[in-house]
């Protein structure tokens, strides 16, 4: 079986259980120590290059985020987030948008007008945990009077992460990290042949095998 968990709404135990009895390669949504193999992005390496990006070429990002996040891996970017910012000298700040589930849209959006209402913005430049908390952001930036982008006479830098594919079209086009999916495709593929070769033997957990990839910074006009 080839799984992608749902995150924190999956049930854990019964992922377990299934995966005791059935080989299965889990890829994108990481969970630890669960099913033969784990094959998705590095989110830290993600975060460390955007904030090295985003310190050179501007005032260090504050990070935005959602309070609880639905995929367990915006855990890891947040705590890529702050390893980097201290690392580089910096204090990390964090803003969370509330809201639960999988609208991310909707939730970047009502959670960037409370920010940008009381004044939570302490820097020009806004680090998302993904594009689509982006594309949320970027709409109540433009419903404030605020001029996104990273132009003469703009108000706040915005980036992402996950290279959405809507994020070529926001107006500036989204500064972000590009996952390779088609790396992360195959792999999974090749991981799951590996584990059929065994015969189907389900090996123990503390055997598991993770595979990160590395993504691409992809520079547009928002930051």
């Amino acid at each position: 079986m080839l799984l992608a968990a749902l995150g924190r709404s999956s049930d854990l135990k019964h992922i377990e259980l299934f995966c005791a009895e059935v080989p299965t390669v889990l890829f994108d949504s990481y969970l630890e120590n669960v099913g033969e193999a784990f094959v998705g992005s590095d989110n830290s390496q993600f975060v460390r290059m955007m904030v090295d990006y985003l310190c050179r070429s501007g005032e260090p990002p504050v990070f935005f985020e959602m309070a609880n996040p639905a995929n367990p891996n915006a855990r890891r970017r947040r705590k890529g987030f702050t390893d980097t910012m201290e690392m580089l000298g910096h204090e990390p700040v964090i803003i969370q948008a509330e809201g639960e589930g999988w609208d991310f849209e909707e939730i970047g959006y009502r959670g960037g007008l409370r920010a940008i209402e009381q004044r939570k913005l302490v820097s020009n430049t806004v680090l998302c945990s993904n594009d689509r908390l982006a594309l949320g952001l970027i709409a109540a930036a433009y419903e404030k009077g605020m001029r996104v982008g990273r132009g003469q006479g703009c108000a706040l830098r915005i980036a992402g992460m996950d290279d959405h594919p809507f994020a070529r079209f926001t107006c500036p086009p989204l500064t972000t990290i590009a996952q390779s999916y088609a790396s992360i495709s195959e792999r999974s593929i090749e991981a799951l042949f590996e584990v059929l070769d065994r015969d189907g033997d389900v090996g123990p957990s503390d055997q598991r095998v993770d595979t990160l990839f590395e993504g691409q910074l992809v520079m547009r006009e928002l930051a």
